[in-house]
């Protein structure tokens, strides 16, 4: 069973560190649901970027799903636009 995290509107400094938390739970494939997202700070953009080159090492899915407009421009802001793409470990 796949277990998808909903992302928070506010992807600030303030949620970096549960999000890591978050994240170092998942021993398989990493969903993010990113429908409500808001604002993507940087240390939350450097935590999705180890999260994808660790699911890439690790040969399992990176996804975000549902990623919404304001998340769509934070990510192309910060050059991360591939995050959108990366359906599995290629």
């Amino acid at each position: 069973m796949m277990t998808v995290l909903c992302l928070p509107a506010d992807m600030g400094t303030a949620f970096a560190k549960h999000f890591l938390e978050q994240l170092r739970k998942q021993a398989t494939d990493i969903v993010l649901d990113g429908g409500a997202v808001k604002r993507l700070g940087g240390r939350c953009f450097e935590i999705l970027l180890a999260a994808q080159k660790t699911a890439h090492e690790r040969q399992t899915c990176f996804s975000i799903q549902n990623p919404s407009v304001e998340f769509k421009k934070a990510l192309e802001l910060l050059g991360g636009t591939f995050l959108l793409g990366t359906e599995n470990n290629q």
